[in-house]
């Protein structure tokens, strides 16, 4: 078959644009130079697929000998869904009906684009990534510390109040002894040494109110020991909480795409969008343009198949008829004779 001048690299261009050698081969050479450029197009979109899976996937898996084949593997595909996009476009004499039947293809040239440009993006933006992870992590850290640093005071607080309160109540014990003493020794009160009225009536008050205490005491230990086993139970909390938060900022991939709709870097839309360009063009441009001689060679090609495939299935239909009006007409003798 003549090449008519084209190199092997041109071939396979045109390969990669799904057209075909043998109708490629009868049309001027500009619409030969138009399938290789959109086959070149989709060629290099599954190389950036394979880059930008290979990084995805690096990130995700350790082994290169699992993460080279599934990027292949992703390129593959893509190489395939984008040739299928521009092989199934047919440019029709409507623009308006020929953009309404590729919108489907053209939402879906999007969505690859936006999947192959954000691994990418991530690859581009990492040190803006990585620094607004770090700080993230400062921050949530510092809430974290923040929000137990004060259920940690107010604990203390209650242990002081509760300590306070106690060493109160003892001073007034101590206070209690003294007056008893005081007055059974003679030196304060009625003036008389021994055990008088008085003396037995603050002995008595002394006594009471250490019964009292000793009471308060106990009430107090178990107020201390319940504080404490809460001070415990929120240390444990915070160690928790603070080993699921630097788990949970390990700047793994997934991470970094949400980080990097946080960070907001207007020029990864920008990346983005030439994605979307590159993703878009081989469709546009079939969109944009006339319908070339190889549409015309291919809807001469359709056409012939379809005469043909109605020819041979008349002919079929022929033929069952007669071999129907036959096989009736030898049944009608045998029953003549019969």
């Amino acid at each position: 078959m003549d090449k008519k001048g084209l190199n092997f690299l041109g071939r396979f261009f045109l390969k990669c644009s799904g057209a075909s050698f043998e109708i490629i081969n009868k049309c001027p050479e500009f619409e030969r130079i138009k399938y290789a450029s959109i086959g070149a197009t989709i060629f290099f979109t599954a190389l950036l697929a394979f880059i930008s899976s290979f990084y995805g996937l690096s990130q995700i898996f350790d082994s290169y000998l699992l993460i080279f084949p599934l990027a292949v593997f992703w390129s593959i595909i893509i190489f395939n869904l984008d040739r299928y996009i521009v092989q199934s476009l047919r440019s029709g004499d409507s623009k308006y009906e020929s953009f309404i039947i590729s919108f489907p293809r053209l939402i879906l040239a999007i969505l690859v684009a936006i999947i192959i440009s954000k691994p990418l993006e991530v690859k581009l933006f990492e040190d803006e990534i990585t620094a607004y992870l770090i700080q993230q992590k400062i921050e949530k850290t510092a809430e974290l510390e923040l929000r137990y640093k004060e259920e940690m005071k107010a604990l203390n607080i209650q242990k002081s109040s509760y300590q306070k309160t106690f060493e109160d109540k003892l001073q007034l014990r101590e206070k209690y002894y003294k007056d008893y003493m005081c007055e059974c020794n003679g030196t304060c009160g009625t003036g008389v040494k021994g055990r008088g009225i008085e003396c037995e009536e603050r002995k008595i008050k002394y006594e009471s109110y250490s019964s009292e205490l000793k009471i308060e005491r106990e009430k107090t230990n178990l107020e201390m020991q319940r504080l404490s086993l809460r001070e415990q139970e929120i240390l444990k909390r915070s160690n928790s909480e603070r080993e699921t938060l630097q788990a949970s900022f390990n700047q793994g991939f997934f991470d970094k795409i949400r980080a990097l709709q946080e960070v907001g870097n207007f020029a990864s839309y920008f990346i983005m969008m030439i994605f979307i360009m590159v993703e878009t063009a081989p469709l546009l441009t079939k969109l944009s343009s006339k319908k070339g001689p190889y549409d015309n060679l291919i809807m001469q090609a359709e056409f012939e198949f379809e005469t043909d495939f109605l020819k041979i299935k008349d002919f079929n239909i022929n033929q069952r008829e007669k071999n129907q009006r036959s096989l009736y007409g030898i049944n009608s003798y045998r029953s003549m004779k019969l």
